[in-house]
């Protein structure tokens, strides 16, 4: 067993500088919360799509 992969951790933080991963979430978001809205013509259940693609992109991302 590689000593070096002992101690890591399993997921990481979305920190301040890692804007890439915060473009990837963000852009998910408006993409799936736009074509919601254009199907639909309804503002709350779109956000709330988007809501639940971000937080399955944000756990995506933690786990690269």
């Amino acid at each position: 067993m590689d000593r070096g992969l002992k101690n890591t951790p399993r997921y990481r933080r979305l920190f301040p500088g890692d804007w890439i991963e915060r473009l990837i979430v963000g852009m998910l978001f408006a993409v799936s919360a736009g074509g919601v809205y254009a199907m639909t013509g309804s503002v709350l259940p779109a956000v709330l799509f988007g809501l639940l693609v971000a937080l399955v992109a944000v756990g995506v991302v933690t786990q690269l």
